[in-house]
């Protein structure tokens, strides 16, 4: 049976440039050259080429204008842009409108043959491979929508990407999920939290160091960058690094080396190395007080997330309750659910801990529950929070339901009042007990299972 090779488009008005990009591509790959974008989409239409790779300069019409029509007509056709230019503003432009890559002429055979291998394989097996990264991210929210958008522009090519957002809004899970659909994704994936590491030790942490560099260095270590080598390094709260480690990092991300601490002359190692940076504050103002080095900034934040907060998620928390759920199912071995009186105060609150909050809260109240959650179990956790939060809400902000706080606060005290009745004098019975609290019997059966309790 013959192997059916994967079809690559080239499209450059330099027939010199098509002839080089096919000697070298033409052994792995099913090659079709134009000097005619108008051709070249009509060949998409026909073939369906998985990659095309595009001139940036052509004289009919620009690589850029030609990227978003295959975005419009073939938008499964991966797209490199080839160019002799290395503009940084055209650069991010070309990945904003979904480029995979960005080829500077002249280029390397062996690299430019093993990154198109590499992106050949990725496509083939792209929804296997994404699955375990995929199921970990909920929602179908029109914010998280245009997360992914951008995850699915920004993760293929080689570029740094900045995640910005709140505590709990998932930036180290996104951070795997980039990695696992980049180039990179058999490399090593090298998580580093800036804000744990202590000052004295950042810089040999990061960049290793040589034996005898200081008191207790026994032994030569590589750094965090060594160990990304050929992966991607993972700077999660990086606007926590002190100036002099910034600068450090600066020179990193130029000369793609870095030098251990201890090192007799200058004896850089070479890094192959992709950086992606999360941070919760706002590093573009950061940079303009002096706190971060603003070329650092400017280095990193090629291709920038925002990463939203749970309260613009508008509709995502149902479907985030159930996903907790089951892993708490798989984990616990029992079968919990959730009423909708319960679910209607998780949607009224504010979460100023956004998505790990909600795990916390929904896994606290499995374990107390017997079967499935009640306002009962989520009630005092839910009041205590939502009255802290309400210090710092702006009095008109409707997010904050006063009736369903006041309704799940006296839940909450009739609860505990049976409950201690019933410690009190564990053997009374249910008529007894329907007498104390002014309750109908029908009445007390209802309070008993939705509080928890056995009616029986």
């Amino acid at each position: 049976m013959s192997h059916i090779q994967p079809h690559i488009l080239i499209i450059d008005d330099n027939r010199s440039v098509n002839r080089a990009l096919s000697l070298v591509l033409q052994n792995d790959f099913h090659v079709s050259v134009t000097t005619s974008a108008k051709e070249g989409l009509e060949i998409a239409r026909e073939s369906h080429p998985f990659l095309a790779m595009v001139d940036l300069k052509m004289p009919e019409i620009s690589g850029i204008a030609v990227l978003k029509e295959f975005k419009r007509v073939e938008p499964e056709t991966k797209v490199i842009i080839m160019t002799a230019y290395g503009e940084i503003g055209v650069v991010v432009e070309a990945f904003k409108e979904g480029a995979v890559d960005f080829l500077t002429k002249p280029f390397d055979n062996r690299t430019l043959l093993e990154n198109v291998r590499k992106l050949a394989a990725l496509t083939t097996t792209a929804e296997e491979s994404l699955q375990p990264g995929i199921k970990d991210i909920v929602g179908e929210s029109p914010a998280m929508k245009y997360v992914w958008e951008l995850v699915r522009r920004f993760a293929p090519p080689d570029i740094p990407v900045l995640l910005q957002g709140e505590t709990g809004t998932g930036k180290e899970l996104f951070a795997k999920l980039i990695h696992s659909m980049s180039l990179r994704s058999t490399g090593p994936f090298v998580p580093v939290d800036c804000s744990a590491l202590p000052a004295s030790l950042i810089e040999s942490e990061l960049f290793g160091y040589e034996k005898g560099a200081f008191t207790g260095a026994m032994n030569r270590k590589e750094g965090l960058f060594e160990s990304a080598n050929m992966g991607t390094l993972f700077l999660d709260e990086i606007g926590n690094l002190p100036l002099p480690i910034q600068a450090k990092l600066l020179r990193v991300t130029q000369d793609h080396s870095i030098i251990h601490l201890g090192s007799k002359g200058y004896e850089p190692i070479p890094l192959d190395i992709r950086i992606i940076a999360a941070t919760n504050i706002d590093l573009k103002e950061a940079s303009q007080r002096g706190e971060f080095r603003q070329d650092l900034y400017y280095r990193i934040s090629a291709a920038m997330i925002r990463l939203p907060p749970l309260r613009e998620r508008q509709g995502d928390i149902p479907g985030l309750v159930s996903h907790f759920l089951e892993q708490c199912n798989r984990e616990f071995h029992k079968s919990g659910g959730i009423t909708e009186d319960a679910m209607s105060l998780l949607n009224k609150y504010h979460w100023p801990g956004n998505i790990r909050e909600l795990e916390n809260v929904v896994r606290s109240a499995f374990l107390i529950s017997d079967d499935v959650i009640r306002p009962c179990h989520l009630s005092r956790i839910l009041i205590e929070k939502a009255v802290i939060a309400a210090n710092f809400m702006n009095p008109d902000d409707s997010s904050l339901d006063i009736k369903t706080l006041r309704n799940a606060a006296a839940e909450e005290v009739e609860r505990q009042a049976i409950l201690q009745i019933m410690k009190t004098n564990p053997f009374i019975n249910k008529t007894e007990l329907a007498k104390l609290l002014r309750f109908d019997p029908k009445t007390l059966r209802n309070r008993l299972k939705k509080y928890g309790f056995n009616p029986d």
